[in-house]
């Protein structure tokens, strides 16, 4: 936006964005107060919102997905609506599940096992590992050796 008005400061982007009745979150301007409509695809969210609310590590699989018609770019609209968390291989969370998962981990005895946090979340290792390298990556956990992890306190 800033290239396409030709503003010599980056910082008189909010300004241009705000007197015109826009707003920006993540990186997209839009209209104000502008809903996220994911279209077609709300149906399938919401089918994942409710899964994932009930069982927050139950990752649904690539055939749930489609079943709901989420593909790549469905996921993508919904996680820049800040509906979904895009773990890699295909791990598809709420954005509350590394919290949630953080409460249970800071329970274990530490340094724990990456079969104790699958147990203490009660979910798989297809989840349990992506979950866990996403908390490394944030700083809330971290490796101690090739076994073992703690929480950063």
């Amino acid at each position: 936006a800033r290239d396409l008005l030709a503003l010599p400061d980056a910082a008189l982007l909010d300004a241009v964005i705000r007197d015109a009745g826009l707003e920006q979150q993540g990186g997209h301007i839009r209209l104000a107060g502008a809903r996220d409509d994911l279209g077609d695809a709300e149906v399938g969210v919401r089918k994942l919102e409710e899964r994932l609310g009930a069982d927050p590590f139950h990752a649904p699989e690539a055939d749930d997905l489609a079943a709901w018609r989420l593909s790549a770019r469905e996921l993508a609209a919904a996680e820049r609506a800040g509906r979904v968390l895009r773990l890699r291989d295909g791990v598809v969370l709420l954005p509350t599940a590394p919290a949630l998962a953080m409460r249970e981990l800071a329970r274990l005895e530490q340094p724990f096992t990456t079969s104790a946090a699958r147990q203490a979340l009660g979910t798989t290792r297809r989840v349990a590992i992506p979950l866990l390298e996403h908390l490394d990556t944030r700083g809330w956990t971290r490796r101690v050796d090739a076994g073992h992890r703690e929480v950063v306190r």
